[in-house]
């Protein structure tokens, strides 16, 4: 069953995915014991909708130890980002987070706004 799923990688790059399309993957990533997950939506439309509800999803997440997120050359923005930002300061077991956010909607400040959230003892962030 995938109720039990510990480890998912989704790849979906050069694809012609929507930013409702990411919303509708993003909704299926609320997998309670899920430890890593690794997530690479590159050069595609997804964006700040599929940013709220890939946070929404990682809220259900409590035992994620392990999160990657590459979503260079895609339209999510500042909204977006900040949701899954808020979503993974809430996991208590989170230990490692790489995001690539290039060629994004993603302003400088908000870059900032979402490393002082995930700023904390134990927790490697790669940007």
């Amino acid at each position: 069953s995938c109720d039990k799923l510990t480890k998912l990688v989704v790849v979906l790059y050069g694809t012609k995915l929507t930013d409702q399309g990411g919303q509708a993957l993003a909704a299926g990533l609320n997998r309670p014991e899920l430890q890593d997950l690794d997530c690479r939506l590159f050069e595609t439309d997804a964006g700040d909708r599929t940013g709220i509800t890939l946070g929404a999803s990682l809220s259900s997440c409590p035992k994620l130890e392990k999160f990657v997120l590459i979503m260079d050359d895609t339209k999510l923005g500042d909204t977006g980002i900040d949701a899954i930002a808020t979503a993974l300061a809430c996991l208590p077991e989170l230990t490692t987070i790489r995001l690539d956010l290039l060629r994004t909607k993603v302003s400088r400040a908000c870059v900032e706004d979402v490393k002082r959230k995930l700023q904390r003892p134990g927790l490697t962030i790669d940007y």
